[in-house]
């Protein structure tokens, strides 16, 4: 009896250490993937740093590299508050979830149900704005009001940043509302994807017309039962409260940030790493109703368009995953969930330009694939 359990507990113990062992490797292995791919990403021309950040079963992995600021050696860490641009919109999406949950919204009324003074220009064919259409991106909407922001960056000029944050100064809530209503719809709502930030700029009007509360202590009372507590949104005004800055195009010296003077529901979240990871843990958990229903999808224009609660949506081989981009004049992101593999991947870099979004992509992917194969 005595030899029978010995050899029990020596077969035990033997399970454990090869179950402790296998688990080191396989987060070796995931390190060094993102030391592999952070190291490479950085040897782009004008990029100077890169966080890296992958949960992957519950476990998370970081890595930082490169510098923050020209010359200086300041390389970012899992507290670096980065502008996440607009994967601000996935958490505006996911109070929206909340509040169809809740009943406090339909996502079929009117838009004109929760705004102040009546747009009859806001309607097509009998076709009125809905919640969802903005929430889907096919309100028709423009991409910018103010007007003058459609086409900056696509001029590729060194003051872009520059001249966005001087069309921020002088722009308000007011002036937004009054250029609501000299837009003229060339399209029946619904039909089509037109991607819009004054769209999801109205949604954050709705948030804090239903809530009675402003959208910066939405954010911070919603995600810091998340375990979020560095997610807010800036406002540009405190020195030292403000997220890190970047560069744009080949400009050596940093980016101004964005000043935020509407809902900033569409650009205008800040995050830290961990803070994104711990966003990434509650986008996979599939126990949770809000998130559930901020994954629905609600829109398929065509096989590959898909779009849940401000989340693009693919469905591949890697099942059905959600993602988001975001960009401003300095810093660009991007968030990758797949739930299949209970894994999720955020790229950060301080540096902007028309070539960063496939950059990120590309890595992600390349990361990816590594990971699901250890």
């Amino acid at each position: 009896m005595k030899k029978r359990m010995i050899t029990h507990w020596s077969h035990f113990m033997w399970l454990l250490l090869l179950s402790i062992t296998c688990n080191a490797q396989n987060t070796t292995q995931t390190q060094l993937t993102i030391d592999k791919y952070g190291q490479g990403f950085i040897k782009n021309k004008h990029v100077n740093s890169v966080s890296i950040g992958i949960l992957k079963e519950g476990i998370t992995y970081t890595g930082h590299y490169g510098e923050i600021t020209k010359g200086k050696g300041d390389t970012p860490n899992n507290e670096t508050l980065y502008e996440v641009g607009s994967v601000t919109k996935t958490l505006t999406g996911f109070l929206l979830a909340k509040a169809v949950l809740e009943k406090r919204i339909d996502l079929d009324d009117n838009i004109q149900k929760y705004l102040k003074s009546s747009y009859s220009n806001l309607v097509y064919n009998d076709q009125p704005i809905t919640i969802r259409h903005l929430i889907t991106h096919t309100s028709g909407l423009p991409l910018f009001l103010p007007k003058e922001m459609n086409g900056l960056y696509e001029t590729l000029a060194e003051d872009v940043p520059e001249k966005y944050l001087a069309l921020e100064k002088q722009y308000s809530k007011d002036q937004f509302f009054k250029d609501l209503g000299d837009i003229t719809l060339t399209q029946e709502p619904g039909i089509n994807y037109s991607y819009s930030n004054a769209g999801t700029e109205i949604l954050g009007h709705v948030l804090e017309t239903i809530y009675d509360k402003s959208v910066d202590v939405l954010f911070q009372e919603t995600f810091s039962n998340y375990g979020m507590n560095n997610t807010n949104i800036s406002r540009n005004t405190v020195e030292g409260e403000n997220p890190v800055k970047g560069y744009w195009l080949s400009n050596t010296k940093h980016s101004p940030n964005n000043l935020n003077t509407l809902w900033a529901t569409g650009s205008g979240a800040n995050m830290t790493m961990n803070d994104m990871l711990q966003y990434a843990k509650l986008q996979l958990d599939r126990s949770n109703e809000i998130v559930q229903e901020s994954h629905r999808i609600l829109s398929s224009n065509n096989s590959s368009r898909k779009t849940a609660y401000l989340w693009d949506v693919k469905q591949d081989k890697y099942g059905t995953y959600f993602n988001h981009h975001g960009g401003t004049s300095g810093v660009q992101n991007w968030l990758f969930i797949f739930p299949k593999y209970d894994l999720a991947i955020s790229i950060i870099t301080n540096h902007s330009s028309t070539k960063t979004p496939k950059l990120l992509s590309k890595t992600a992917q390349k990361i990816l694939k590594e990971v699901i194969s250890e």
